[in-house]
């Protein structure tokens, strides 16, 4: 159907009613952004991270530093923020100095699990003392270091918000208690991120999509010098932009850093389709045609290149479907739906404006339509290709050498300013506390097993004390050292015990306190280790993670049973041998046999051959301390050694005393035996470690593996989600790209008739992103969820290049049957509409470069680098390409489908 005035009237009033339709649900889209929704719902690792976050309240976890001169005078108001949190009804639980789990003991010597705000009255700075208040936290490494900050200038809240809450208005929500309270904060969060990552991407939308149509428009007035080539191809772009976020808030999907790139890009690549179509109408126009029939023969002669040119830039963006990544896939069906739609304006509704409005050219042109200085440059390249090509390889071969040095980065602090709050409290918290963020090692009991099992305690605290070895991990919280910590109130060492019935007592003791669900289920059977981990070198935190997956396969039992551990039992003095080396290796020591072989020896051995070998005055201490307890006197070295000769020597309470001691002291005595033989092997493991290690000599119980007591471990967290995602990155950076690959060669050959042609048409743009690439390794631009598109992008976007080239080349040697020709013509005409096309989109997406957030920043670098790249490549290559071609080849490439040869001869006939 050809257009007129009528239809074209009819046009315009029907895209202006859905725009306005559009328009009204585009002005609802919001924008969130969380690194957990960058993956798939089923992926495995997905999965476990909101099973856990569910299980102990994670997902909206918000950390809040509070500066003070000196902590411990400011007490009564870090109880009234933690009190005031609890009152939000988004608020789920509060963890600060006041209420975090500790092991206290009172003056008599009664040990308790509590906390600071059952001790102390903080209503006022009156009711309690600041500096026997620093005494009691002097050496409390539950709360120091991990709530209260090293230099004592901080404290940490932690703030978990209730499953299901609406987590910006939450976030802020928590925000204006701190700033409600006068003081110095610093809060960092999902849903603290999200609010402030939400007002930049809005932000940067207002100020680039303005910066963008500017410079587009003016490519577009220097190239037409007229209102309607400037105005037509922005408002075409204007409106698929419109159409598309109100598709996307129709189907519920809210915009997110990677797609806010969507509206920008499709004012980029969409523009080139209405210049294609302006530029040819023009040139119809040259002719001294009416408008209507230079509207209708526009279409007739690059209707179907421009179709084919959307064609192939769809089919770049929609390889993208093949990503993980939801922002990465997202990207590729709005971009390809914006540019669909930029096809449809520029194809039905640009040329209705054409006819409606009449425009007039006021570009010069030659004679022929053409512009010499193409005309001269491409015939200089023509005839000195051996040059032109050797720059080309040398450039390539250049930036080939950095490609390798590409790495993956996506954690989006590293792409903020650091004026932002979220990189301004990150860094703070790194400063203070060691990390920003946590991994979490979740075990679950099954079977018949529970989390009071010796084994489940011991294994959370060897892996917690595992991950300690890095220096990316600061503190850390599990219910484990909470048991060693409650045995050190009781015993002075801190240890886990060997036996299922003092881990009853233990848990007693331990079940109920406030904090204590944070890091254990008892309903489910489950506990977490939380590790707080500095994010700023995710390469760091790659290996913790794959190191501690590595820990668990070699170390902790999967499936076990507990048996009284039976000295004389072969399979009981394996199964004890590998705990030994469970403990060594989490502490970063070397297992020797001789560790084992002291262990026995002194379990095996009567407990008076083992004092024999001790030191004297070791044992007279601790016997001493034994009759001061009793009220009696003690006794010197002399009565002592008298003693040990003869007993019957010295006063028959002595003796008494003596073996009462013996039999008190024996897991004592074997433990100091050990502990001070272990000093002496090249175990490599500090003081503390060995004195721990020495408590296993008494263990009663030995965990044989195989058997109904299951164990779940499993590693999760943001940082792990991160990994993940970075690791996607890269293979999905491959999927896609051999798809694109794929699909335009496919399209292209088809178009073109010429699988040859079609392998041709692939070097430019294949040329361009190695180029792109070399760069990326020799600026140190990372591959994220933006930059990861650009090669889909250089494929669909640089194939158009070649599409309106060859489409031109057909018709030229079609009338020349000359191919020097026929390059030099398709240059000097198309060549022209390409360079604008080019430059509206190298200023689109340069346009990101201005934008806050780098992550755009770099996509923008690179995008315009490579739609500056790929034209360039395509007016140079292709001109030799052409003339290199045999004369067979090009006569069949430029010959006219049957369909328009049958077209041709109706009209003829008409």
């Amino acid at each position: 159907m050809e257009l007129n005035r009528k239809n074209s009237i009819f046009i315009v009033i029907l895209v202006a009613v859905l725009t306005i339709v559009f328009g009204i649900y585009a002005a609802k889209v919001s924008v969130h952004d969380n690194i957990s929704s960058y993956v798939p719902k089923d992926d495995p690792d997905k999965v476990i991270y909101d099973e856990v976050a569910d299980t102990f309240g994670l997902n909206g976890m918000i950390l809040t530093a509070v500066k003070y001169d000196d902590v411990y005078k400011h007490f009564p108001e870090i109880y009234k923020l933690t009190e005031e949190l609890k009152k939000l009804d988004v608020v789920d639980n509060v963890i600060s100095p006041v209420n975090a789990p500790r092991i206290s003991t009172t003056e008599d010597g009664d040990i308790s699990v509590g906390n600071l705000e059952s001790t102390f009255d903080f209503s006022s700075i009156k009711s309690y003392s600041p500096e026997e208040l620093k005494n009691e936290l002097k050496n409390d490494d539950m709360i120091k270091g991990k709530f209260i900050s090293d230099n004592e200038k901080s404290v940490l809240f932690a703030i978990g918000l209730k499953k299901d809450v609406e987590e910006k208005s939450a976030g802020l929500k928590v925000e204006n208690v701190f700033k409600d309270a006068g003081v110095d904060y610093y809060i960092f969060g999902t849903a603290i991120a999200n609010r402030e990552i939400e007002e930049i991407v809005k932000d940067n939308l207002l100020k680039l999509i303005p910066i963008v149509l500017i410079l587009v428009m003016a490519v577009l007035y220097f190239s037409y010098k007229n209102i309607a080539g400037v105005l037509l191809p922005i408002i075409s772009v204007l409106l698929a932009d419109i159409w598309t976020v109100g598709i996307m808030e129709l189907l519920g999907i809210d915009f997110n850093i990677t797609t806010s790139a969507v509206p920008i890009a499709v004012v980029g690549i969409g523009t080139a389709y209405s210049i294609h179509i302006i530029s040819k109408y023009y040139e119809e126009l040259h002719k001294g045609i009416s408008a209507e029939k230079a509207v209708n023969e526009t279409l007739k002669h690059v209707g179907t290149a421009v179709v084919l040119s959307a064609l192939t830039t769809i089919a770049g963006f929609l390889s993208l479907l093949t990503a993980d990544l939801t922002p990465v896939w997202q990207l590729g069906i709005f971009t390809s739906l914006g540019i669909a739609l930029a096809l449809l304006m520029a194809t039905i509704f640009v040329p209705a404006m054409l006819l409606i409005f009449k425009p007039k050219s006021k570009v010069t042109l030659s004679e022929d339509g053409e512009s010499p200085f193409l005309r001269n440059f491409t015939d200089k390249i023509v005839h000195h290709r051996a040059i032109t090509l050797s720059i080309i390889a040398i450039l390539v071969l250049f930036t080939t050498f950095y490609i390798p040095k590409i790495k993956s980065d996506m954690q989006i602090e590293n792409f903020m300013s650091d004026k932002t709050q979220m990189v301004k409290s990150s860094k703070f918290l790194r400063n203070n506390y060691g990390g920003n963020d946590y991994i979490f090692v979740d075990l679950v009991a099954k079977g018949d097993n529970t989390f009071r099992d010796f084994y489940f305690n011991r294994s959370i605290r060897d892996i917690s004390l595992f991950a300690k070895n890095y220096d990316v991990i600061s503190q850390i919280s599990n219910i484990g050292d909470v048991v060693a910590n409650l045995t050190e109130g009781f015993t002075g060492v801190k240890y886990i015990p060997g036996s299922n019935a003092a881990m009853e007592q233990d848990y007693m003791m331990i079940e109920g306190s406030e904090g204590i669900d944070k890091i254990l289920s008892a309903e489910k059977n489950e506990g977490i280790s939380q590790m707080m981990v500095n994010t700023k070198s995710f390469n760091k935190v790659k290996i913790l993670e794959n190191d501690l997956r590595k820990y668990i396969n070699d170390y902790i039992y999967t499936d076990y049973n507990t048996e009284e551990f039976d000295v004389g039992n072969p399979e009981h003095i394996k199964a004890f041998e590998h705990e030994l080396k469970q403990f060594i290796a989490a502490r970063n020591g070397t297992y020797t046999e001789e560790v084992l072989n002291t262990m026995l020896k002194a379990r095996k051995a009567d407990i008076n051959e083992i004092i024999s070998g001790m030191d004297k005055t070791m044992i007279l201490n601790l016997f001493n301390n034994y009759l001061a307890e009793y009220g009696e006197e003690t006794i010197d070295m002399n009565t002592f050694n008298a003693y040990l000769k003869d007993p019957k020597s010295v006063d028959e309470y002595i003796s008494e005393y003596y073996e009462y001691f013996v039999y008190d002291y024996e897991p004592t005595l074997k433990a100091l035996y050990v502990e001070n033989t272990l000093k002496s092997l090249n175990t490599g493991l500090k003081e503390n470690y060995i004195k721990e290690l020495s408590q296993y000599v008494n263990d009663e119980e030995v965990v044989i593996p195989g058997g109904n007591k299951k164990l779940l471990v499993r590693v999760t967290g943001i940082p792990v989600l991160t990994n993940k995602v970075n690791d996607m990155v890269f293979d999905n950076q491959k999927e896609s790209m051999m798809l694109a690959y794929a699909l335009v060669f496919i399209l292209f050959a088809i178009q073109m008739h010429s699988v040859v042609l079609g392998i041709l048409a692939l070097i430019p743009i294949t040329l361009t992103i190695i180029v792109n690439f070399g760069i990326m390794g020799l600026t140190g631009i990372s591959l994220n969820a933006a930059t990861v598109t650009i090669a889909s992008i250089t494929i669909g976007t640089g194939i158009d290049y070649t599409i309106h080239y060859l489409t031109r080349f057909k018709k030229e040697y079609r009338l020349t049957k000359d191919k020097f020709k026929a390059a030099i013509r398709t240059s000097a005409t198309s060549g022209r509409a390409i360079l604008i096309n080019s430059l509206a989109v190298i200023l689109g997406f340069a346009t990101f470069i201005f934008s806050e957030i780098g992550m755009l920043s770099q996509f923008g670098i690179l995008t315009a680098t490579a739609m500056l790249v790929a034209p360039i490549l395509t007016l140079t290559i292709f001109p030799i390409l052409m003339t290199m071609l045999n004369e067979n080849l090009l006569n069949k490439f430029s010959k006219e489908s049957l369909l328009k040869r049958k077209l041709k001869m109706e009209e003829e006939k008409a």
